[in-house]
């Protein structure tokens, strides 16, 4: 097996040479002493080793990317997308799943600090007492709206105020006042955004809103199946879930009990999972361009390990992916 030694004779420069070249740490080199030990690194077929690179030098292109429940198709789907962007720009994803369990600031360092990890992506809602030299030691970016009063923290999200308001503006631009709110848990910042931004389009729209339409759920499917009872009960027109797999249980309560959506009860949900394309009826969800997320996320650590950071806070915009469930109302 051809090693760095073996590039360095060939090319005709130092061991130290090539290992700059091939790691990309020096700019200083010329171009021309760059495509000359390129081209013997390629005539030889030298690939380096990244696991002694690593325990040389106690870095590597590894990330990890923490999420709370690898079940959920929510973030197993956010998981395949990194993990594309992630080999696009050369890195390495690590996937560690907390099972909705807490993980402290010794268990995290352990994590990264064992396993020579340079970065970490947390999309994990219980992550909310690190410290903030914590957070720039390990390169932390997280994907979720985790705490805006820290200044000094890297996000890429979804614009949960911008989707908020346009699912509700959705459903009362066909017509519909009685609106139901299945929102998430009351510590969870993106749903705190989502329904400033509902009550900021029905404030928009000159609409008085009964707060006892809300109802607190936790993003779960037998938390949609509760929200699904009240909101019977409530006689509501149309439903806004904040969550894809709670709009799965309120279908799976209404059908129990004969409520047809959306000829009875319309519903708009959030996070345009694959499975809305399987149920009937399908159904209409806020996509939260799960793709420019990943992408976003992964080029952010890419500047960050490269000194090259230029926007801290990025919101990605989302849009609504039209199906079955929602209907014009014609009362």
């Amino acid at each position: 097996m051809p090693t760095i030694k073996d590039v360095a004779k060939l090319a005709g420069v130092s061991i130290t040479t090539v290992s700059m070249v091939l790691n990309k740490t020096n700019h200083k080199i010329s171009d021309g002493t760059k495509k000359r030990v390129i081209r013997a690194a390629e005539e030889i077929g030298y690939r380096p080793n990244n696991i002694a690179r690593s325990l040389a030098t106690k870095k590597s292109k590894s990330i990890v990317l923490i999420i709370p429940d690898l079940v959920n198709p929510f973030f197993s789907f956010l998981s395949d997308r990194i993990t594309m962007w992630a080999e696009k720009l050369g890195y390495f994803l690590y996937i560690y799943n907390s099972r909705n369990q807490k993980l402290d600031e010794k268990s995290f360092t352990s994590l990264v600090e064992r396993n020579y990890i340079q970065s970490a992506l947390i999309v994990d809602r219980r992550i909310k007492t690190f410290d903030e030299e914590i957070i720039s030691r390990h390169n932390i970016v997280f994907l979720d709206e985790f705490d805006y009063q820290k200044k000094d923290i890297n996000i890429v999200t979804g614009n949960n105020e911008e989707g908020g308001y346009i699912a509700t503006q959705f459903l009362i631009d066909r017509g519909f006042r009685n609106i139901g709110l299945n929102i998430g848990p009351s510590n969870t910042a993106n749903s705190t955004r989502r329904l400033s931004g509902a009550l900021k389009c029905m404030i928009d729209k000159g609409i008085t809103y009964d707060v006892k339409n809300i109802f607190h759920g936790n993003y779960t499917y037998e938390g949609g199946f509760e929200a699904g009872r009240y909101f019977a009960q409530r006689k509501v027109d149309a439903i806004f879930s904040f969550s894809d797999m709670s709009s799965y249980g309120i279908l799976e309560y209404f059908k129990k009990v004969g409520i047809r959506v959306p000829d009875d009860i319309s519903l708009i949900s959030y996070d345009n999972l694959f499975i809305n394309d399987i149920l009937s009826p399908k159904i209409t969800s806020v996509d939260q361009n799960i793709d420019e997320i990943a992408k976003l996320s992964i080029q952010m650590i890419d500047d960050l390990l490269n000194n090259n950071l230029k926007e801290k806070k990025i919101l990605v915009s989302p849009k609504i992916i039209e199906r079955e469930s929602v209907k014009e109302d014609k009362g």
